[in-house]
């Protein structure tokens, strides 16, 4: 039996809500990226999901009309958007509010504030730390929703491997990073320019991100860029499973990722890792560890040749796009509606917390 004082009341509120919904005859969705969906941004509503593997059901339709919309799909990457229920209502949504979060591994104050704003939301990063101080008792954490690939548009990826298809590419890795002061991978990063002889680092302060990157850039430019080279490097920002694995991947590199990363085993199984030329090293032994699997990614590259490449290409455009990820919430939301989930309530330090996960236990997204 419950205790008397767990939010049973806000979890069955949840629960019945989603339930009216998905069991509709037509499910209208909005997808916003960040507050930007809010404000009429260019881009703010993220319908272009370039695939349509996203459709659950022919019965699913796209709106973008916050006062038609059954369920809004609100990304944020860190940002506070403290109030945006109200905001919503006043422009008439009286549907599921999901939120899923990109950066719960970090920013976790404006993020606890957020998340207490919707129904339910989605981490993308795995690990108590990442997740446990989320929980609340106004919404309900939902399994982990890994990153996936959301950079330069896959028109844009297509066309410039198309076209460059038999140019001779660069024997290093590459590695694009936004340097945040306080963290300590900058001091990895920059330790990483400084001594590694099989990298060529671009970076930009996190501060000039939006002069120097966004806007002085083309995205032709980066992604001539991102196709220059045969090999790319993920190095995290907090434990987390950062978006350039998803990115070296489209562009074909053989990719090298740290040998300890939570939940790496999401998005991909050791044998398809194999088999695409997937790299592990070990940060603790510095840049010679880079180098020396720098060393073994421009061989794996070199031997898997153009199909290599493809196929790495098309691992992401297969199982790692936007749209993949909105099926998976959609089906998730799908499995609560109609009681294929356990629930739970956990205690927490300032009160308590709701969860619900698959009856298997399994996460949302399994190394495909």
């Amino acid at each position: 039996m419950l205790p008397s004082d767990a939010p049973s009341d806000r979890f069955s509120e949840i629960h019945e809500k989603v339930r009216a919904v998905l069991l509709k005859d037509r499910i209208s969705i909005m997808s916003l990226r960040g507050v930007g969906g809010l404000t009429g941004a260019p881009g703010g509503i993220w319908h272009d999901f370039e695939t349509d593997d996203w459709n659950i059901s022919g019965k699913i339709i796209l709106s973008e009309k916050f006062s038609e919309a059954d369920v809004i799909i609100m990304n944020i990457g860190g940002e506070d958007v403290e109030g945006i229920r109200e905001y919503l209502e006043r422009r008439g949504f009286m549907g599921v509010l999901c939120f899923w979060l990109h950066d719960n591994h970090v920013a976790h104050q404006a993020n606890k504030k957020s998340v207490a704003e919707g129904d339910i939301y989605f981490s993308s990063h795995y690990g108590a730390g990442h997740e446990d101080y989320l929980l609340n008792e106004h919404s309900i954490a939902a399994p982990i929703l890994p990153a996936c690939y959301r950079n330069i548009p896959v028109k844009i990826v297509d066309d410039v491997m198309r076209m460059f298809e038999k140019f001779p590419r660069i024997s290093k890795a590459v590695a694009p990073y936004f340097l945040y002061e306080p963290a300590a991978r900058t001091k990895y990063l920059n330790e990483v320019v400084r001594d590694s002889s099989e990298t060529v680092c671009f970076y930009t302060k996190s501060s000039d991100r939006e002069q120097k990157y966004y806007k002085n850039i083309t995205e032709m430019e980066k992604a001539i860029r991102w196709f220059s080279f045969k090999s790319s490097i993920v190095v995290p920002l907090n434990m987390d499973l950062s978006i350039r694995f998803f990115d070296g991947l489209m562009w074909g590199h053989t990719v090298i990722v740290p040998d300890h990363l939570p939940a790496f085993d999401h998005v991909i199984d050791v044998e398809t890792a194999e088999r695409l030329g997937v790299i592990r090293y070990d940060v603790s032994q510095g840049v010679e560890a880079i180098d020396e699997a720098v060393g073994k990614a421009i061989a794996a590259f070199d031997q898997g040749g153009n199909e290599g490449v493809m196929e790495r290409h098309k691992f992401v455009t297969s199982n790692h796009l936007y749209a993949h990820r909105v099926r998976a919430l959609l089906t998730f939301l799908m499995d609560f509606a109609t009681g294929n989930t356990v629930n739970t309530f956990v205690r927490t330090p300032s009160g308590w917390g709701m969860r619900a996960r698959r009856t298997d236990r399994q996460p949302l997204i399994q190394g495909a």
